[in-house]
């Protein structure tokens, strides 16, 4: 077995990530990433397997940690009681609550900006395409559990069917990570995000509490 080079996994995640964050997953070359980084293909299919566990080994550590960030929030929310979940949109301390919530998320994405840009919009190709409707799937559930823990009719009454909850879920979702897209400065995303949430909110308190 040869022996590895000191340093040459440093080398080549540097160097894949400035070919990922070039050319996204699909475009980028293992055989520049190797030559950039003073070896060849050879030392990435011995690290990696193949391209896509390279672009994994960049990643799945920040994706991890964000799904545990938003999960974990909103699993402690369901643990409330149903009358503290059915003041949701008129709580004063649950929306500091949230905030605080938000601005962690923002601030890990900040700290993790390189990461977090090639998991939102490089990572056609991988496994790591559907994160964010990933994400999705676990606010719709938890949204469909809050529901019918509370008892809120909004399904059984007919002004909101589980297909607009999904979409509602999905737009909001999709829409929060449309500040890495857009490549905001920070006090920009989180106005935004502040903006954002105030929309939906609105939204889903008249759903909700007509």
């Amino acid at each position: 077995m040869a022996n590895r080079v000191e340093g040459m996994t440093e080398k080549l995640q540097e160097q894949a990530m400035q070919e990922f964050c070039r050319h996204g997953y699909m475009g980028a070359s293992l055989r520049t990433i190797s030559e950039n980084a003073g070896t060849t293909p050879r030392s990435i299919y011995t690290r990696y397997g193949d391209k896509e566990g390279l672009f994994s080994a960049l990643v799945s550590e920040c994706a991890g940690t964000l799904k545990d960030l938003i999960g974990n929030y909103m699993e402690g929310y369901a643990a409330r009681p149903a009358d503290e979940q059915r003041m949701l949109f008129h709580d004063e301390q649950f929306d500091a609550e949230y905030q605080g919530y938000i601005r962690e998320i923002i601030g890990y994405i900040y700290d993790n900006w390189d990461v977090v840009k090639l998991l939102i919009c490089k990572s056609e190709g991988t496994k790591y395409a559907s994160f964010v409707d990933e994400i999705v799937s676990i606010d719709e559930k938890y949204t469909l559990q809050y529901i019918e823990f509370t008892g809120n009719d909004v399904l059984t009454s007919g002004r909101a069917t589980t297909q607009l909850v999904h979409l509602l879920c999905s737009s909001f979702i999709h829409g929060f990570f449309e500040f890495v897209r857009h490549d905001m400065e920070r006090n920009e995303a989180e106005r935004y995000i502040v903006q954002l949430q105030g929309f939906f909110s609105c939204g889903w308190d008249r759903l909700f509490n007509p």
